[in-house]
């Protein structure tokens, strides 16, 4: 205890250095508490964020079943067998491709070499002699059918993995039951927790999440239905083996995964035509993937996603790079409908003010004005050379008779 009348003759550091380690020490603990307590339920948080995310995609098809009359229970229950029977079909499928193509793989690779060889050979006009490269057919089947046996032998924690997948799915389901069935009840204890003058903007916020995740959620799926359409018919064509697995894996993906989507889709068919032994269907099916491509990035994409996802292309990839660099794939998936519904409030709270006049830079509304006069001009030049040449082949015509 300090004694009376010396607290006035402590120096200053004698009155702040205890203060300044207490504070420091409680400011550790905090600290490395909270770090601990994230750590210990970062598995937890992550499941309880996959089930929001599904329960704001799954929200507007249950709300349309409740307003028509289906108890709000049943209307979650019918919403969420349907995802999942779309899920389970889509998994069934891809998981028959991949364990039939890995057998066929590692049983086809010798004669895949040699027809790879014979092919690039009388194509190109070259000489590749594999002995003379030291590369022996044999050897390739035997590394890969040790890699196999590999495989096989970590079959057990293969399995731990499936079992704990297995099991935070059943968690995501639950959670996502009661998210679904609740909402109204969830929405108004969350509100009431808020002032009325901030319940508005709480509303508004949860409101465009809501559409945005939904509507990028169906727009994906209108156009992952269309790609899987046109795909399966195209490697029905070609003589692909798995035609309707495929192109549920093209239609998905490219889909579904932002901005490698559609190459990571395209490696899979592609490598099933190689090892199939026939080099040109592994081309036709390259040709049919980067050409649908663009027809969906110009004319198909631009009317199914006009009203669901107003994002910036340069944006939609630097949110899928973070949300990669954060939580992984998830993150990849999970960017853009965040991203987009961070725009969209934005562009709802921010203040826009007019743009100024300069004589350095154009607004867009100039520019698009100025491309619009330029393509008048070019259709106005192109209705004078079209009169023209009417009149000169008519005046031709004329003298020949």
């Amino acid at each position: 205890m300090t004694e009376p009348g010396r607290e006035d003759q402590l120096t200053w550091y004698e009155i702040w250095l205890p203060r300044i380690a207490v504070a420091t020490l409680l400011l550790l603990l905090v600290g490395f508490g909270g770090s601990w307590v994230f750590t210990s339920i970062s598995d937890f948080l992550i499941t309880l964020l996959i089930a929001f995310f599904l329960a704001f995609a799954m929200l507007p098809a249950v709300d349309w079943l409740s307003r028509r009359g289906w108890r709000r229970g049943a209307a979650t229950g019918i919403v969420m067998l349907g995802g999942a029977t779309i899920a389970g079909v889509f998994v069934f499928a891809i998981g028959n491709v991949f364990v039939g193509q890995l057998v066929n793989l590692i049983t086809a690779v010798p004669d895949m070499v040699d027809t790879l060889t014979k092919w690039a050979n009388d194509t190109f006009d070259v000489q590749i002699d594999l002995e003379e490269l030291g590369i022996e057919t044999s050897d390739i089947a035997g590394n890969l059918a040790s890699i196999g046996g590999s495989v096989i032998g970590g079959a057990l924690g293969f399995t731990t993995t499936i079992i704990g997948f297995v099991f935070r799915m059943l968690t995501v389901s639950l959670f996502l039951f009661y998210i679904l069935a609740d909402f109204p009840r969830l929405r108004a204890t969350m509100l009431r927790l808020l002032p009325p003058d901030k319940q508005a903007h709480a509303e508004t916020i949860v409101s465009v999440t809501v559409d945005k995740v939904g509507g990028w959620v169906y727009s994906r799926g209108v156009l992952a239905g269309f790609s899987a359409a046109f795909h399966f018919v195209v490697f029905l064509l070609i003589g692909l083996p798995y035609p309707l697995a495929l192109s549920l894996w093209v239609g998905v993906v490219s889909q579904f995964i932002p901005t490698v989507g559609t190459y990571i889709a395209g490696v899979v068919p592609v490598a099933i035509a190689l090892v199939s032994g026939d080099p040109v269907d592994a081309l036709w099916v390259l040709i049919a993937i980067t050409g649908y491509q663009q027809v969906e990035n110009y004319l198909i994409s631009p009317k199914v996603t006009a009203n669901t996802m107003e994002l910036h292309p340069a944006v939609a990839f630097g949110s899928a790079i973070v949300g990669a660099s954060l939580l992984g794939g998830l993150g990849a998936v999970l960017a853009l409908p965040v991203a987009a519904t961070i725009t969209s409030l934005a562009q709802t709270y921010v203040i826009h003010h007019d743009l100024i006049e300069s004589e350095t830079f154009e607004s867009p509304e100039q520019y698009e004005a100025r491309m619009r006069e330029k393509e008048a001009q070019k259709a106005a030049e192109r209705g004078v050379t079209r009169r023209r040449l009417s009149r000169l082949f008519g005046r031709h015509a004329g003298d020949q008779a």
